[in-house]
């Protein structure tokens, strides 16, 4: 577990895309339409349509694998700070959350294992992060135990085909489903019902690549890359593009 969270802080903190998410401490792949202008309102957006799945945006809601706190802070254009908790297994991610989502609750916490009482929130947001947990299955239970009764789940997550651009690290094997009916037993095994999936692979995890690789070229073109570098990104991203990913999806779940 350490050994992740370390691998994870580098990654986050001081991988070279950092540079392309402009002010603000996100870090996913967004959700992209026809008038998005860069990768932070990119991200923005796939907070936004994912809380489309939320009618009443009212009570506690919880942000589970919160990041650096962007996603978090988004939520106070819909939330006060108060009804917003964020939990991350990364003391050092949590640390700079508290500077970017100020009076909101944040707590080092393992996703699978968690520490809240049974019924405790209204709503549990989860962004790119679910595919991460050792295992989704039992970060599913803990959710539906956690949420009140007609609270909603809501995900941005990732079904790969391969784990060879994105690591092995990241996506442990007891995640991995064949098909998008396989991922949503997963949530009517844990017990929620009214489960919908929207794919939005192209626009999001698609979009983000091409994104990426243009991005890079200017990089390059302005002599802020080096040829190695570049040259190994783009390999990368090309791998991510055409054969890491089978479906990119937006889920919603209820609990009855």
């Amino acid at each position: 577990m350490n050994d992740f969270v370390s691998q994870y802080d580098e990654m986050i903190f001081y991988c070279l895309e950092r540079k392309s998410y402009f002010k603000k401490d996100f870090f996913n792949v967004g959700f992209w339409l026809s008038d998005t202008l860069n990768q932070e309102e990119a991200c923005e957006n796939i907070v936004d349509k994912l809380l489309e799945f939320i009618p009443d945006k009212k009570g506690k809601i919880l942000d589970v694998g919160c990041g650096l706190g962007a996603t978090t802070n988004h939520l106070l254009n819909y939330y006060p700070a108060s009804n917003v908790v964020g939990i991350n297994i990364s003391q050092k991610q949590v640390e700079k959350c508290r500077l970017n989502a100020p009076g909101c609750t944040f707590i080092v916490m393992n996703a699978v294992k968690m520490e809240f009482e049974d019924n405790s929130f209204d709503n549990i947001i989860c962004v790119e992060a679910a595919f991460h947990f050792d295992t989704r299955n039992e970060f599913l239970q803990e959710a539906w135990r956690i949420l009140k009764p007609g609270g909603h789940l809501v995900l941005a997550d990732i079904i790969f085909e391969s784990t060879q651009w994105v690591g092995e690290w990241l996506v442990p094997l007891k995640n991995n489903v064949r098909n998008m009916e396989e991922y949503k037993d997963t949530y009517l095994q844990a017990g929620f019902k009214q489960v919908e999936l929207i794919d939005v692979t192209n626009q999001s995890w698609g979009e983000y690549c091409r994104r990426m690789m243009s991005w890079l070229q200017d990089q390059f073109s302005a002599e802020k890359v080096d040829e190695p570098t570049f040259r190994q990104y783009m390999t990368v991203y090309d791998g991510m593009l055409n054969s890491s990913v089978k479906h990119y999806l937006m889920a919603s779940a209820k609990k009855p």
